[in-house]
Protein backbone atom coordinates (compact mmCIF):
# COMPACT_ATOMS: atom_id res chain seq x y z
CA UNK A 1 0.00 0.00 0.00
CA UNK A 2 1.08 3.66 -0.35
CA UNK A 3 2.57 5.83 2.59
CA UNK A 4 2.40 9.59 3.20
CA UNK A 5 5.93 9.74 1.62
CA UNK A 6 5.45 8.17 -1.34
CA UNK A 7 3.61 11.21 -3.11
CA UNK A 8 4.47 14.01 -0.67
CA UNK A 9 5.50 16.49 -3.53
CA UNK A 10 2.34 15.76 -5.10
CA UNK A 11 0.08 16.29 -2.33
CA UNK A 12 2.16 19.42 -1.75
CA UNK A 13 1.46 20.92 -4.74
CA UNK A 14 -2.02 20.16 -4.60
CA UNK A 15 -2.11 21.98 -1.63
CA UNK A 16 -0.65 25.09 -3.39
CA UNK A 17 -3.56 25.14 -6.39
CA UNK A 18 -1.22 23.39 -9.12
CA UNK A 19 -4.00 20.75 -11.23
CA UNK A 20 -2.63 17.99 -13.02
CA UNK A 21 -4.21 16.68 -15.79
CA UNK A 22 -3.71 13.05 -17.11
CA UNK A 23 -5.64 10.63 -19.78
CA UNK A 24 -5.08 7.11 -20.35
CA UNK A 25 -3.90 6.35 -17.09
CA UNK A 26 -3.78 2.34 -17.28
CA UNK A 27 -3.10 2.35 -21.44
CA UNK A 28 -0.34 2.34 -23.81
CA UNK A 29 0.24 5.82 -23.61
CA UNK A 30 -0.91 7.64 -20.40
CA UNK A 31 0.06 11.56 -19.86
CA UNK A 32 0.15 13.53 -17.19
CA UNK A 33 0.69 17.45 -17.32
CA UNK A 34 0.25 20.09 -15.29
CA UNK A 35 1.87 23.64 -15.83
CA UNK A 36 2.12 26.76 -12.98
CA UNK A 37 3.88 29.74 -12.11
CA UNK A 38 6.78 29.57 -9.79
CA UNK A 39 7.41 32.47 -6.98
CA UNK A 40 10.19 34.16 -9.13
CA UNK A 41 7.81 34.38 -12.14
CA UNK A 42 8.93 31.74 -14.47
CA UNK A 43 6.42 29.17 -15.58
CA UNK A 44 6.86 25.38 -15.31
CA UNK A 45 5.84 22.83 -17.79
CA UNK A 46 5.02 19.57 -16.59
CA UNK A 47 4.75 16.45 -19.48
CA UNK A 48 5.39 13.19 -17.84
CA UNK A 49 4.60 9.42 -18.90
CA UNK A 50 3.71 8.27 -15.14
CA UNK A 51 2.68 10.29 -11.79
CA UNK A 52 5.49 8.74 -10.04
CA UNK A 53 7.72 11.29 -13.08
CA UNK A 54 5.79 14.06 -11.41
CA UNK A 55 6.30 13.06 -8.20
CA UNK A 56 10.47 12.79 -9.14
CA UNK A 57 9.79 16.52 -10.63
CA UNK A 58 7.94 18.28 -8.15
CA UNK A 59 11.11 17.24 -5.36
CA UNK A 60 13.75 18.15 -7.83
CA UNK A 61 11.45 21.64 -7.59
CA UNK A 62 11.87 21.80 -3.72
CA UNK A 63 15.10 20.26 -3.42
CA UNK A 64 14.67 16.93 -2.11
CA UNK A 65 16.32 13.97 -3.49
CA UNK A 66 14.36 10.80 -1.38
CA UNK A 67 13.53 8.84 -4.14
CA UNK A 68 10.46 6.99 -4.71
CA UNK A 69 10.31 3.54 -3.01
CA UNK A 70 6.41 1.92 -4.36
CA UNK A 71 5.79 0.96 -7.66
CA UNK A 72 2.34 0.14 -7.36
CA UNK A 73 0.05 1.39 -10.24
CA UNK A 74 -1.69 4.16 -8.99
CA UNK A 75 -5.36 4.86 -9.40
CA UNK A 76 -5.43 1.50 -11.32
CA UNK A 77 -9.63 2.00 -10.94
CA UNK A 78 -9.86 4.37 -13.04
CA UNK A 79 -8.84 2.09 -16.34
CA UNK A 80 -7.84 3.32 -19.89
CA UNK A 81 -9.45 5.73 -22.05
CA UNK A 82 -9.73 8.15 -18.95
CA UNK A 83 -9.68 11.82 -19.33
CA UNK A 84 -9.01 13.36 -15.95
CA UNK A 85 -7.74 16.57 -13.57
CA UNK A 86 -6.53 15.71 -10.00
CA UNK A 87 -6.93 19.20 -8.05
CA UNK A 88 -7.12 20.00 -4.19
CA UNK A 89 -10.28 22.37 -3.16
CA UNK A 90 -9.06 25.36 -0.88
CA UNK A 91 -10.12 25.81 2.39
CA UNK A 92 -11.42 22.03 3.16
CA UNK A 93 -8.26 20.70 1.20
CA UNK A 94 -10.44 17.75 -0.67
CA UNK A 95 -8.30 15.77 -2.97
CA UNK A 96 -10.79 15.35 -6.05
CA UNK A 97 -10.07 13.37 -9.49
CA UNK A 98 -12.68 14.43 -11.55
CA UNK A 99 -13.69 12.97 -15.32
CA UNK A 100 -13.03 15.76 -17.73
CA UNK A 101 -14.37 13.54 -20.66
CA UNK A 102 -16.35 10.44 -20.92
CA UNK A 103 -15.41 7.34 -22.88
CA UNK A 104 -17.07 8.80 -25.69
CA UNK A 105 -15.07 12.27 -25.65
CA UNK A 106 -18.34 14.27 -24.45
CA UNK A 107 -17.18 16.53 -22.20
CA UNK A 108 -18.36 15.86 -18.26
CA UNK A 109 -17.69 17.24 -14.53
CA UNK A 110 -18.26 14.31 -13.04
CA UNK A 111 -15.70 13.64 -9.56
CA UNK A 112 -14.81 10.36 -9.73
CA UNK A 113 -13.46 10.03 -6.01
CA UNK A 114 -12.86 12.55 -3.29
CA UNK A 115 -10.98 11.95 -0.38
CA UNK A 116 -8.90 13.87 2.61
CA UNK A 117 -5.77 12.38 2.26
CA UNK A 118 -3.98 12.16 -1.38
CA UNK A 119 -2.89 8.74 -0.52
CA UNK A 120 -6.94 7.31 -0.42
CA UNK A 121 -7.08 8.30 -4.00
CA UNK A 122 -4.53 6.00 -5.52
CA UNK A 123 -6.30 2.69 -4.51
Amino acid sequence: MYDETDFFAVSKFLKLGIKITFKNPMGQSPSYQSTFPTPKGATVTLDEKSLYDIERKLRALIGNDTPVKTKLTPMAYLGTNFRGLLYCTKGSNEFIVQETHDVFGTETKRIVRMADEFNQLLS
